[in-house]
């Protein structure tokens, strides 16, 4: 027998499929099967996708295969599927695409744990000391648990214990135990749907059942119970026999959507992010294989989740920049990968949001998805939205960071004992240092950018490489003591908040405070308890946390999002404002909503305040249209890099010329533009600068065929190049 083999070492010099001969004292393998085979002089590891009979390479070419890793197999035919074709429409190599989808944390294997319980032949007259009777009272009460526990337990040594195995009332045993513990939680039953959700759940209720590849989007404002909907259609696919995949856009959003799945469906939930440990995540993977678990809930690599029989894929929050992968190859849109997995499995893919993506929407009212709405909260008003123009607080003489009116709204919800959350997407205490005298500006000397600072240690700090140095006192090019710090960030308004509000308790959401594992979890129950008044954050509290008693919301500055150099800006913009306005007045009493900005005309905010999708929409796609940006084309954001300058400005124009070189070879005669090359808007990172080109086209196949000519192209030592098809940030 011969197998094909990918290799595990991801190098475009490799990247080809090789053949092995499958010894005779091998017969467990199959394809998923992790093996090592020899390569040149050494042997190194690889993923078997094919076992054949013949091959047509020349039989004394073929090596045998030197040794099985281990019985697991990795991937069946169906993911195997997905990987080729991510290979071929993201640009990738296949052993890139395969690293996407098989289990972090296989090296970590299987964990058990010493365990004893009481024999079946125990008899109660036996004769056996005060601490060894405690020992059997407590077993017969808990039955089978792990030495360990029982020791801490009841503070028995472990000599008392063997005491007890020798006289064979206890016999000892290894068992398997899962390292991931999701929270307990009470257990829900579902609730009457109103009329629209009865609409939404019927309509894709038919689809499922009928195991048809079909996609759809539900857009539902905020608080109009898209949560339920998903409920009662996971509830249907597992009366089918079938599996589910529920993802969300960030570690963030986990805890509070586990909990709501882990309530309606107890042990038939599995976990998958990038919080878990290797062991814990590899513990979650093996449920879903052995059938143990009919529901994933996860960020973007749950999308790979190995069941045999899927029925339904949800993308929830579908317009989050996370779902795109870009920071390594590949660069794939979870939205894409999901829809062609639900394509190969004959599944139902369900996009949700109360601010549907541009491109989505365009795509929804060309019924490319089935659209399906829900237009009205369940049971609650939306929150009355104020804007506050802080160009006339300062002309009135008001030069704090809270206007007249969100530091009146915050005192009046401390004093009704109401919650209040204030967002700014900006993190640290000051965007930058500077002095007063000669203008001078502490930089990172390893990226062009100037550093935050950052209060809580006193520190300056990139937050592109790490870079950090204590704080300035003294100007070091002037000597002048004037130094003064501007910008905001969360920090700063949390000791503003403290500040002004003494008495009041402060928790801060953003990267600073979420580092440990389970921090995110921690933050949001002593929120959600009511053991905090205000809390402070970045875009991690602008969606997913539904507390009643959260009925004041305050964003701090509008602005950050809206002057970002991207196209998308106007709609991030929206689309944060609208999330973060849907935290206020969930319950049953009424939100208020207070933006504070210094444009309060542009159409991103006033669409926000309106809550108004359609009219934010009408404007963006006319934008859009008149300056060819998706849904109109695609987009291929090309960056050069290297630690010469001259080296990345000469190699940028190569680069150049060979995209115009493949645009004119192609016979697809349709609108194309190339943009740059240019410096990056961040010229400098890590030390290695950073030119970039950006190229649009009617047409997706004009952006591949360019790709593959780099992927063949050999540029001078210490150039990298990347590259990102339908990019959703071109910083």
């Amino acid at each position: 027998m011969f197998a094909d083999v990918v290799l595990s070492e991801y190098s475009r010099n490799i990247d080809r499929i090789l053949t092995y001969i499958v010894p005779d004292g091998i017969n467990d393998i199959k394809i998923g099967t992790k093996v090592l085979v020899p390569v040149n002089r050494s042997t190194v590891e690889g993923y078997v996708i094919n076992l054949s009979e013949k091959t047509d390479v020349p039989i004394d070419k073929v090596k045998p295969i030197a040794d099985v890793v281990d019985d697991i197999v990795l991937f069946d035919d169906k993911l195997l599927d997905l990987a080729f074709w991510m290979k071929d429409y993201y640009k990738c190599n296949i052993s890139e695409s395969l690293q996407c989808i098989i289990p972090s944390g296989t090296k970590s294997g299987i964990k058990k744990v010493k365990t004893v319980k009481l024999n079946n032949s125990f008899v109660d007259d036996c004769k056996v000391t005060q601490r060894q009777l405690e020992i059997i009272n407590y077993l017969k009460k808990n039955d089978l648990v792990a030495l360990s526990d029982l020791v801490k337990d009841l503070n028995v040594s472990y000599s008392t214990v063997n005491g007890l195995v020798k006289k064979r009332i206890l016999s000892v045993d290894y068992e398997e135990i899962n390292r991931f513990k999701a929270t307990d939680c009470n257990r829900t039953k579902k609730h009457i749907p109103t009329k629209e959700q009865e609409q939404v759940i019927n309509e894709i209720k038919k689809i499922i059942g009928k195991s048809i590849f079909e996609k759809y989007l539900l857009f539902g404002v905020t608080g109009s119970g898209k949560t339920e909907v998903y409920l009662q259609l996971i509830e249907k696919c597992i009366e089918l026999g079938k599996e589910a995949i529920v993802l969300v856009p960030e570690i963030s959003l986990t805890p509070q959507t586990i909990e709501r799945f882990v309530s309606r469906f107890g042990n038939l939930v599995a976990v998958l992010h990038s919080g878990l440990s290797d062991g814990e995540r590899f513990d979650e993977w093996r449920k879903i294989v052995n059938g143990d678990v009919k529901i994933v809930v996860g960020v973007r690599n749950a999308v790979f989740a190995p069941f045999s029989n899927l029925g339904l894929i949800i993308i929830d929050e579908e317009h989050e920049n996370t779902y795109k992968q870009s920071d390594f190859k590949p660069k794939y849109n979870v939205k894409e990968v999901a829809e062609k997995r639900c394509e190969i499995e004959k599944a139902v893919l369900l996009l949700g949001s109360a601010t549907p993506q541009v491109e989505t929407y365009y795509k929804a009212l060309n019924n490319e998805y089935k659209l399906l709405r829900l237009k009205n909260r369940i049971g609650i008003s939306l929150p009355e939205v104020e804007i506050v123009n802080m160009s006339h607080e300062l002309a009135d003489g008001n030069n704090s960071i809270f206007s007249r009116k969100l530091y009146y709204e915050i005192k009046k919800n401390l004093i009704k004992g109401e919650q209040t959350i204030l967002f700014l997407n900006r993190r640290g205490f000051s965007s930058f240092v500077v002095c007063r005298d000669c203008g001078y500006v502490p930089e990172c000397p390893n990226c062009d950018i100037s550093l935050t600072y950052h209060a809580d240690d006193g520190k300056l700090k990139c937050h592109y490489c790490g870079y950090n140095i204590d704080t300035v006192r003294t100007c070091p090019k002037c000597g002048s003591k004037r130094i003064r710090y501007l910008g905001i960030g969360t920090e700063r308004v949390e000791k503003e908040v403290k500040r002004l509000f003494p008495k009041s308790r402060v928790l801060r959401m953003d990267i600073d405070t979420t580092k440990t594992k389970g921090a995110h979890e921690k933050i949001f129950n002593e929120f959600r308890s009511g053991n905090a008044d205000i809390l402070i954050g970045t875009q991690m509290i602008s969606k997913g946390f539904d507390i009643p008693n959260v009925t004041l919301v305050g964003v701090i500055l509008a602005d950050i999002t809206l002057n970002i150099p991207d196209f998308r800006s106007g709609e991030r913009t929206f689309q944060l404002l609208t999330q973060v306005a849907g935290r206020a007045g969930r319950g049953e009493k009424p939100g208020r909503v207070i933006i504070q900005t210094y444009e309060d005309d542009n159409y991103s905010i006033i669409a926000a305040k309106n809550q108004d999708y359609e009219a934010f929409f009408n404007e963006e796609i006319h934008y859009r249209e008149t300056y060819m940006y998706p849904p109109f084309t695609h987009l291929l954001n090309i960056l050069i890099s290297g630690p010469d300058k001259n080296n990345v400005i000469s190699s940028a124009a190569l680069v150049h010329n060979l995209i115009i070189k493949t645009i004119n070879k192609n016979e697809i005669k349709s609108y194309n533009k190339v943009l740059g090359p240019s410096s990056a808007p961040i010229e400098r990172i890590k030390n290695n600068y950073r030119w970039q080109i950006i190229v649009k086209s009617v047409e997706r196949s004009v952006l591949e065929d360019i790709c593959d000519a780099l992927n063949s192209h050999n540029f001078m030592k210490g150039i990298k190049l990347s590259y990102d098809l339908d990019p959703l940030n071109l910083i």
